[in-house]
């Protein structure tokens, strides 16, 4: 009886080892791979009544980028060289003085603009693609894949639709600043 009830322990011990050890590897394949697992990517268009050039003059002045994208307070430009700008933007939402650093690489001959965010609360990146639809119109692309992991569980939901209404009103801000030549600064666009 002793035996039996020795062995039976063993077998119970064995049969849970290799479940244990399934455990522990999904584990550690979620927590390596943890970070794409948030990467949300989302697009958003605008179809704007002036011509490509108008258009890419306003979203090239990178610069600049705080008259149309409201979650962008301050932008310190650490190095340029070329089409390729490294910079740190400090954010209106989240904590406060949150900051993202930012490599912005322009690429004029194919009307693209592609911005890495490499460090901060958010990660990830986004383009800006810019077509001619004809001699008047233009079509404004925004291409996200962003990675929230660096905000909590309870509030990605409200940086996700956060940063959809700051894309929507960017691409509202740039298009009226190309159509009507409306600065949007001085002219309490929301």
């Amino acid at each position: 009886m002793i035996k039996s009830k020795g062995a039976k322990k063993y077998v119970v011990t064995i049969k849970i080892q290799p479940v244990m050890s399934a455990a522990i590897f999904v584990i550690a394949v979620a927590f390596v791979t943890l970070p794409q697992a948030f990467a949300i990517p989302f697009n958003a268009s605008r179809e704007i009544s002036a011509p490509v050039n108008q258009v890419w003059n306003i979203i090239s002045n990178v610069d600049n980028e705080v008259q149309y994208w409201s979650s962008f307070k301050e932008i310190k430009n650490i190095k340029k060289t070329d089409n390729i700008i490294e910079r740190e933007v400090t954010i209106t939402a989240g904590p406060q003085n949150t900051t993202s650093h930012q490599l912005v690489t322009v690429y004029p001959e194919q009307l693209k603009i592609l911005t890495n965010l490499t460090k901060g609360l958010v990660t990830g990146s986004r383009i800006l693609e810019l077509k001619p639809i004809s001699d008047n119109k233009s079509k404004l692309d925004v291409l996200w894949n962003i990675d929230f992991s660096g905000i909590p569980i309870v509030d990605r939901g409200l940086a996700e639709n956060g940063t959809r209404q700051t894309t929507e009103q960017a691409l509202s801000r740039i298009a009226q600043a190309a159509e009507y030549g409306i600065n949007p600064s001085t002219s309490g666009m929301q």
